[in-house]
């Protein structure tokens, strides 16, 4: 036997929705374990590349950045460009320092973030070249602030590592999802080498428990993938209280038609909670 599994994932005020079908058999597994709201954990380093690791680092960025956050790119003077992705590393934590120095300095909030290193190797020396860095910050310091603490020394002998670019983030929830594609592209595994890393106050993904397993049948999901919307106006209406930005109907050889949702808990604040 059968049935829809509807699987809720929750982040801020981010949400995503899956229409999953599955066996009886699935059920009793997953009931023995199930828990009402339990943290999605962070996918293994070996399974970046997969579908779901993917997910989860869009969940990072839904439930946390925003229109009017800000999206950095940092590149680097050819003398101070890092000859190891070690290097580049230390340059990074090295900014964020000050970053974080800065926030305390000026009484802001502790910044949030998350930043991928990006290069390329030579075929034949192996040697990384075309290094740089891309970076999503929440808006909370001054653009000086984020350019000039791209440095190396103080005072008169402080000199910029190389050229900032900023831009402000304005196309709102699908612009930050355009984004978080990009990063994903970019965050490849290269010899058990991790490219990209977040700050630790962000908010994290959380399963919710699974109650509206009895709201729809097979036929029903077939019936709403295969219409003329997708179930758009089904969608709208059940969940009234969202926002909701994407759907997605998927046919499987296997189980039969997927329907994914992303949306946003209607509450006037697309950052979510801070807890």
């Amino acid at each position: 036997m059968s049935f829809i599994r509807e699987r809720t994932i929750e982040t801020g005020n981010y949400v995503e929705i899956d229409l999953i079908p599955r066996t009886a058999a699935a059920e009793i597994a997953v009931k023995k374990s199930r828990k009402r709201k339990k943290e999605v954990c962070r996918p293994a380093q070996q399974n970046l590349n997969d579908k779901n690791s993917r997910r989860h680092l869009l969940w990072l960025f839904q439930g946390n950045f925003k229109k009017g956050d800000i999206y950095l790119t940092l590149t680097y003077k050819p003398k101070y460009k890092p000859l190891t992705i070690e290097q580049a590393k230390k340059d990074m934590e090295n900014y964020l320092e000050k970053l974080r120095y800065q926030a305390k300095k000026e009484k802001s909030p502790p910044i949030k973030y998350i930043y991928i290193t990006e290069f390329s190797e030579d075929e034949e020396t192996k040697a990384i070249k075309n290094i740089h860095h891309h970076i999503i910050i929440k808006n909370t310091l001054t653009m000086i602030t984020l350019d000039s603490s791209w440095s190396k020394g103080r005072g008169k002998k402080k000199e910029s590592i190389g050229i900032v670019h900023m831009s402000i983030v304005k196309t709102g929830d699908e612009g930050i999802a355009a984004l978080a594609t990009y990063f994903t592209k970019q965050s490849r595994w290269k010899k058990g080498k991790r490219r990209w890393s977040a700050s630790r106050n962000l908010n994290r993904p959380f399963l919710s428990k699974d109650d509206h397993d009895k709201d729809y049948s097979k036929r029903k999901i077939e019936a709403l993938a295969i219409s003329n919307d997708g179930g758009e106006e089904f969608f709208r209406r059940k969940y009234k209280n969202y926002r909701i930005t994407h759907i997605e109907c998927k046919y499987y050889e296997l189980t039969g038609w997927h329907i994914y949702l992303r949306a946003w808990r209607d509450s006037g604040d697309d950052e979510g909670s801070k807890g």
